[in-house]
C-alpha cells in the first residue's frame, strides 16, 4: 500500500468549486499554479484564464491528451505532465491545487511541509494532521508549511459504518482511524473481499492519536448487492461495515454499537434488506 499512482479513479471537478478554491489561493497573475491529478485539465484551464503559469501532472495517458487539448482548443499556454504525483516536482510552486482523496493527499504531506511559502487548497477533502487556516465550503486553504492539527482518541471515528454504494462504477468512501504510536496495518476482511480495495494514508504513525486515512474503492456492483464485512486494523481492532448498493442513497452513516449489534444479530439469522432505508431502519429496531 506504498503507493497510491493512479488510485483510486478520477472524477470531474465541480468548476464553481474549483473557481472558490482558487479564490480562496488568491491566485495572482503571473504565478505558478500546480494540480496535482490534473485529470482533463480543467482546472488548469481557469488558472490560465486567471494570468497564472499552469503545470498538471496526471497518471491516466488519455486524461493527459484531454487536458493538452482544453488548454490548446482555449488557445492558452500551460504543460501538461504524464506521471506520478509523487514525483512531479514542486519546489517553484506558488500555489498547489488538489482534488486527491485524503489517503493520497496523507502520503504527499511530507512533499507539502517542505514548500515553505507555497498555498496548498483541496476540494472536498482536507489534509489528514493538517490544520487548514481557512476553509470556504469544502475548500480548505493551507499556508505552507501548515500547523500540525491535535491528535484524537485512539480508535475508529465510529463504532460502526453503513454505507450507500453507487451501482455499476466505482465509487469512494473515506474513512479515518485514531491510531496509536507504531505500524499501520488496514484489511478488508469477511464479505468486503473482492467488494472494496482499500489504500490507507500511513505506514506509521510517530504521534499517538494521529489520523490515518482509509479510503475504500468499492467495485462495479449491482443494485441490491449487502455487503458485510469490517476493516481490520491490526493496533485498533474491527470497524464493522454494512454496504448496501442503491440508486437512491450513496454517503456514509455512522452507527452506534447498539445499531450494529442489532444489525449484526438479524444478519446472523439469515435477514438482508431489500432497500436502503430498510437497513438504515433496522439499526433501530
Amino acid at each position: 500500500m506504498s503507493t497510491l499512482t493512479g488510485w483510486p479513479f478520477w472524477a470531474p471537478s465541480d468548476m464553481e468549486s474549483v473557481e472558490q478554491a482558487l479564490d480562496l489561493a488568491e491566485l495572482a497573475e503571473g504565478e505558478h499554479l500546480v494540480d496535482l491529478g490534473c485529470g482533463d485539465g480543467q482546472v488548469l484551464v481557469a488558472g490560465a484564464r486567471r494570468g497564472s503559469r499552469v503545470s498538471g501532472v496526471e497518471c491516466d495517458e488519455e486524461l493527459v491528451e484531454r487536458a493538452r487539448a482544453a488548454l490548446s482548443e482555449n488557445e492558452l499556454p500551460g504543460e501538461v505532465e504524464l506521471g506520478d504525483v509523487f514525483e512531479f516536482p514542486l519546489d517553484d510552486a506558488d500555489v498547489v491545487f488538489t482534488y486527491l482523496a485524503p489517503a493520497t493527499l496523507q502520503r504527499l504531506v511530507d512533499r507539502f511541509q517542505a514548500l515553505d511559502g507555497a498555498r496548498l487548497v483541496t476540494v472536498d477533502f482536507a489534509v489528514p494532521n493538517l490544520e487548514p487556516d481557512e476553509v470556504d465550503g469544502q475548500n480548505h486553504l493551507y499556508l505552507l508549511p501548515a500547523s500540525w492539527s491535535r491528535p484524537g482518541e485512539v480508535g475508529w471515528q465510529a463504532a460502526g459504518v453503513i454505507v450507500g454504494v453507487t451501482p455499476d462504477r466505482h465509487s469512494l468512501t473515506c474513512l479515518t482511524v485514531h491510531h496509536p504510536i507504531g505500524s499501520v496495518t488496514i484489511e478488508t476482511v469477511d464479505g468486503m473481499d473482492g467488494a472494496a480495495a482499500v489504500a490507507v494514508g500511513a505506514d506509521e504513525v510517530d504521534r499517538e492519536g494521529d489520523a490515518v486515512a482509509v479510503d475504500l474503492r468499492w467495485e462495479e456492483l449491482k443494485v441490491g448487492t449487502f455487503v458485510v464485512g469490517a476493516l481490520r486494523c491490526d493496533a485498533v481492532g474491527d470497524l464493522p461495515v454494512f454496504a448496501y448498493v442503491s440508486e437512491d442513497e450513496e454517503g456514509l452513516w455512522e452507527v452506534t454499537a447498539d445499531g450494529i449489534d442489532r444489525l449484526a444479530d438479524k444478519v446472523a439469522h439469515g435477514w438482508t434488506p431489500s432497500s436502503f432505508a430498510e437497513l438504515l431502519a433496522a439499526c433501530d429496531s
